[in-house]
């Protein structure tokens, strides 16, 4: 018997409403979102640069997926700034774009949110592909206890010593990749060899010490925090690399602060010899530090600690917003960018390195690069991506983060001791998560 003022289209429209959100919970679908029929337009946010990236390389797509019409905007503070706390806010708010890029050093607290389609569920079965995706880049979006996959991969940046040919082969240093990682093949070598580069006060070998902490902290496998969930800002790994930095502050080996204008003259006259960095750096300099260099770097691996060069310095994700009323069009975009060798190809000649193994192959990507003297950089870059291991990752690393920077700045300027500084940067987080 149906009880008064209900119809029976009445209780049909209510099971079959409630039909209708089983299936969407199961698609890992909100209410408010929608799988549309994979046609008609959708907005991607993500950042300067990137941004023109996408307009670039949207006419190829569309061309591909003739009914899906692709909008970009692109944000400011991909990195822990504004942009952050734009996607956040339309996470929580259930509006804003079909797709969001994430930058590598939010992976964890995106992850870590509702807000983002879980694309291990149907129809988007992102699991099938795990294993062409490279396997550290993969373990950023794919939760090991639920399984939920967050987001694709889309580049990575495997890192290298990108150095100064012209000056190596002035100081009586070989010039070649493989002789290079010989000659400097662990950082006492380094140390050693390097001092033949460095004029005091004028040239000298490396850059600023947060990145060769970072690139010790990741050779090591100390992460930010430890599995548990403990700071370790104060491990002795750590207070080992800024040492060691500071020694070769201490030295002259190590570059002093400088604006970015002269930071940018340095580069340019060679006088900041070697970086350690993400394979996109070699994008700043052939465009914006010394594009008239070409033909005078080189890229080799990193030195070693106990036997591992392989670090990563950057990356970034993409993924659909459950508020989407369109999911299956913004899912195939993602696909596209993160998977097409079109879009690959395009992202690369950015110095944008794919997270996708199978463009490891590609002939676009394994040629010899003038910039480089005609080395093909893509030897040193798949053999870090294969190696790499990924580190731990926590929804508080930007706090660390600053926590750590804050501590550098205060040693290089001889506000605190190493030790003292690292004490109060783990103090200073512990406090903050309490």
């Amino acid at each position: 018997m149906t009880p008064r003022g209900l119809s029976r289209r009445h209780l049909l429209g209510a099971a079959a409403g409630t039909a209708a959100g089983a299936l969407l919970a199961a698609c890992g679908l909100s209410r408010d979102g929608a799988l549309g029929d994979g046609t008609g337009e959708i907005m991607v946010w993500t950042w300067p640069d990137n941004d023109r990236t996408f307009l670039e390389t949207i006419p190829a797509f569309e061309r591909k997926f003739p009914k899906i019409k692709v909008n970009v905007q692109g944000f400011s503070g991909a990195f822990g700034g504004s942009y952050n706390t734009k996607v956040l806010g339309a996470l929580v708010s259930g509006s804003g774009p079909d797709v969001a890029m994430v930058e590598i050093t939010s992976v964890s607290n995106f992850a870590s949110k509702p807000g983002f389609v879980d694309l291990k569920k149907p129809p988007f079965n992102a699991g099938e592909v795990a294993d062409k995706y490279a396997d550290f880049s993969w373990k950023y979006v794919a939760d090991q206890n639920s399984g939920r996959i967050f987001a694709l991969p889309k580049n990575t940046g495997p890192g290298g010593m990108f150095y100064r040919r012209d000056v190596f082969e002035q100081a009586g240093l070989p010039t070649e990749p493989d002789d290079v990682h010989e000659a400097l093949e662990d950082w006492p070598t380094f140390v050693e060899q390097g001092r033949k580069v460095a004029k005091k006060g004028e040239r000298w070998l490396l850059d600023a010490p947060d990145t060769l902490i970072r690139v010790l902290q990741a050779q090591n496998g100390v992460s930010y925090f430890d599995e548990s969930g403990q700071p370790q800002l104060d491990s002795d790994v750590v207070v080992d690399a800024l040492e060691f930095a500071i020694g070769l502050q201490k030295d002259g080996l190590l570059a002093p602060d400088m604006s970015s204008q002269e930071r940018g003259a340095a580069i340019n006259a060679g006088n900041i010899v070697t970086f350690l960095s993400g394979n996109w750096f070699g994008g700043l300099i052939k465009a914006q530090y010394a594009p008239d260099s070409a033909g005078k770097w080189g890229v080799a691996l990193a030195p070693a600690t106990n036997g591992v060069s392989a670090f990563n310095y950057g990356g970034d994700f993409i993924g659909v917003l459950q508020s989407s009323r369109n999911q299956l069009a913004a899912w195939e975009f993602c696909k596209w960018v993160t998977q097409d060798s079109e879009s690959l190809d395009a992202m690369y000649q950015r110095d944008l390195y794919p997270a996708w193994k199978t463009a490891w192959q590609e002939p676009w990507i394994n040629k010899p690069d003038p910039f480089y003297a005609n080395q093909n950089v893509n030897t040193v870059f798949s053999e870090v991506s294969a190696t790499m291991k990924p580190p731990v990752t926590n929804p508080n690393d930007t706090i660390a983060n600053t926590a750590l920077s804050t501590a550098v700045n205060d040693v290089v300027h001889n506000v605190r001791s190493v030790r003292d500084a690292l004490a109060r940067a783990q103090a200073d987080v512990e406090g903050k998560l309490a």
